[in-house]
């Protein structure tokens, strides 16, 4: 049986607004944003319930190559988030490059 290659799904990360994983990383990439409300400036993301601030803020740091400790971002957002697991299956993804 041959299966279809696997593909990258494009994930939504805020729910609120319906704003995917590329779509921030763009925003981000393109305006060197650096916190979250310019993230949620620029693309909405995080404007809503705010369970998702803990993935914005692994993006923007991943995007200035900075090494953050989940630790570290469990104990500043943790308490927002509302789908469990959810960092810990990006913060594995990007470990390994």
């Amino acid at each position: 049986m041959n299966l279809p290659p696997k593909t990258e799904t494009d994930e939504v990360i805020c729910q609120c607004y319906q704003v995917t994983e590329s779509t921030i990383r763009k925003a981000i990439a393109a305006e060197c944003l650096n916190d979250i409300d310019s993230v949620t400036k620029a693309c909405e993301a995080g404007g809503g319930c705010h369970s998702c601030h803990i993935l914005l803020q692994l993006f923007i740091d991943q995007y200035q190559e900075k090494t953050t400790a989940m630790e570290d971002l469990v104990h500043d957002h943790a308490q927002k988030v509302k789908k469990k697991g959810i960092l810990s299956r990006f913060f594995n993804k990007f470990q390994g490059e």
